[in-house]
């Protein structure tokens, strides 16, 4: 959030490289800019680097190689060249193994300055006044996330998705992009008849459902999943149903239309203790016989289908592997109803990205799916990803049995709950709430336990790690946060964004760290938006609460002078705006007391 002392440094390097007038030759500084870095390892009062190896991929340095000989020799040119004042007063060279950086020294009182004044001033969006946010083009992304199956419990094997998706559509959304966020059910299939099998032989009724419909509708599937291993009928039966329920019979449809509407309800619920929201419910359902049809008679005309003698309809990927598209039977396979379904979100939405939010192990469907698209002539192909995750291992509850979401969210809350009783600084205006209270901090450690991971590996989930107040963990994150709001209310005045700010007040190395790690936050953002690498956040979360931590055992603000105390605060509000932000990037609420 240093946007001011950005453009300058980029200006000042155009200026070096080209001369007067700036940009006359054809280099913008606007090209410079996502180069021009915070040093977050500078000792002392925060600095700029850009590195020479980055500007030389740029293809600044044409007539230059990128050893770190050849690069010395141009950075030597450059910091000649460079005009200095008093807002940027020196500039050297630093050489490491592989690269050169060119540092800046700035103006610590004007740096810091903008970024606490832009920081309290839009707490909501600060990040959106950055030079390097509002480079980025303006995307309509539609996210395809969490996708569970109805009439069953919410599974944990389906949670990565959902927190993954929900930062990925809260990143875009934070970045000003346009987002429509899709879960994508599993409402469709053979299972459904023999559901609705089971459901129609224990004589139950829509009464039934009025409460705890999802858990009876699992004990239905269950009953009438062991009836069919002891007798082939029932599979037979189920099979007849589901088929009605293709030809639109309206029994069959109404029974299933209630076993969705039951199913979407009770996963409201669990999406609300995951501060998670859709736009839109969508499912295999919308992508019957006709549609997926459509597809076949596409794919044929594109010659892109071989009929087996079985009566199955294949296709060859470029690689050779074989996918079946419509079985023997002729009913179709998932990977139609996917097609279908992109064509026609394209024809909605007209989205520029759209991401699937699904494990690693579907990848093969993905290059397929991407694949086939291409040669049906969709040019918007190029705008489709996988967000691909690995898997999450350990995840039931404490007592090593259930591996159902409502489960797992129930035993986070109630060990929380007991830290909370155990914990001799709990206020006893806190214990009213504290049940909320405990919920929003397990809920935080299950996120943050999961979004500090690299992306695409597996990992091994803990409880104790999740759920431990000390060390890098979503506790962490909402006590930093709570510390921040408690110091704020109770410092004895108020903060008025308005009041002058004197940044000669704030040049303790405590301090000095602080407005480095504020000055990054629009770099990192930049950085997950990049990767689409939620850790990348989550880690520059936990060292700016590091930073926060040291300031405030060192800063005190109610003790110190007025004038002092004032700068201060205002610092560690805009330390609590950016914390708050990146915080509900990922997904999870902050929390004011607890």
């Amino acid at each position: 959030m240093a946007h001011k002392l950005r453009s300058l440094i980029s200006n000042k390097i155009v200026q070096a490289i080209e001369g007067f007038p700036i940009g006359g030759r054809g280099l913008k500084p606007s090209t410079i800019l996502p180069c021009v870095q915070v040093d977050s390892k500078s000792g002392g009062e925060p600095e700029f680097g850009v590195s020479l190896k980055a500007l030389h991929h740029l293809g600044i340095f044409k007539d230059h190689d990128d050893s770190t000989r050849s690069l010395a020799h141009v950075g030597s040119s450059l910091v000649e060249k460079l005009e200095t004042d008093t807002t940027i007063p020196a500039a050297y060279l630093c050489q490491g193994k592989t690269d050169i950086t060119l540092k800046f020294k700035v103006d610590y009182s004007l740096l810091a300055s903008e970024v606490i004044s832009i920081t309290n001033n839009k707490p909501k969006s600060f990040w959106q006044c950055s030079a390097l946010i509002n480079l980025l083009p303006h995307e309509r992304v539609v996210v395809e996330f969490s996708s569970p199956n109805i009439a069953k419990p919410f599974h944990v094997g389906h949670l990565r998705s959902t927190i993954l998706g929900n930062f990925v559509a809260g990143l875009h959304a934070a970045l000003g992009h346009t987002v429509t966020r899709i879960n994508y059910l599993g409402d469709w299939g053979t299972q459904f008849g023999l559901l609705k099998y089971g459901y129609d032989s224990q004589n139950l009724t829509e009464s039934d459902l009025k409460e705890d419909a999802v858990k009876k509708l699992y004990k239905v599937y269950v009953w009438a999943n062991r009836q069919a291993e002891s007798d082939p009928s029932v599979t037979d039966t189920a099979r007849q149903i589901f088929n009605k329920m293709e030809s639109g019979d309206p029994e069959a449809l109404s029974t299933w239309e209630l076993f969705r509407r039951v199913s979407v309800e009770d996963l409201h619920g669990i999406y609300h203790r995951l501060n998670v929201y859709f736009d839109e419910f969508h499912g295999e359902s919308m992508y019957g016989a006709e549609k997926c049809g459509e597809i076949v008679k596409a794919m044929e005309e594109k010659g892109l289908l071989e009929d087996l003698p079985d009566g199955r309809k294949i296709y060859e990927t470029k690689h050779g592997q074989k996918v079946t598209i419509v079985k023997s039977d002729g009913s179709m396979m998932y990977l139609s109803r996917d097609i279908a379904g992109a064509i026609e979100r394209h024809g909605k939405y007209d989205f520029t990205k759209m991401y699937y939010v699904v494990e690693n192990g579907q990848s093969d469907h993905f290059t397929h799916l991407f694949g086939i698209l291409e040669q049906l002539g969709c040019d918007w192909v190029q705008g489709l990803k996988h967000i691909k995750f690995g898997r999450v291992q350990g995840m039931s509850s404490r007592k090593g049995t259930a591996v159902f979401l409502q489960n797992l969210l129930d035993e986070a809350q109630e060990v929380m709950m007991d830290k909370q009783e155990d914990t001799e600084t709990t206020k006893d205006s806190a214990r009213v709430s504290m049940d909320k209270v405990a919920e929003r901090v397990a809920v935080s450690s299950i996120i943050i336990g999961d979004l500090k991971q690299r992306r695409q590996r597996d990992y091994i989930f803990s409880w104790e790690k999740a759920l431990q107040s000390r060390g890098d963990t979503g506790v962490k994150l909402q006590y930093v946060h709570c510390r921040l709001v408690s110091l704020e209310r109770n410092c004895g005045f108020k903060y008025d964004s308005e009041m002058p700010l004197t940044p000669a007040l704030l040049t303790q190395p405590p301090a000095a760290r602080l407005i480095r790690e504020l000055a990054r936050f629009d770099e990192v953002l930049l950085e997950t938006y990049s990767e689409l690498e939620p850790c990348v956040l989550v880690a520059y979360l936990f060292t700016l609460c590091g930073s926060v931590n040291k300031a405030l055992k060192q800063l005190p603000v109610k003790s110190a002078p007025r004038e002092v105390g004032e700068a201060r605060l205002a610092m560690f509000v805009a330390a609590r705006h950016t914390l708050a932000a990146g915080m509900n990037i990922l997904g999870v609420q902050p929390l004011e007391e607890m």
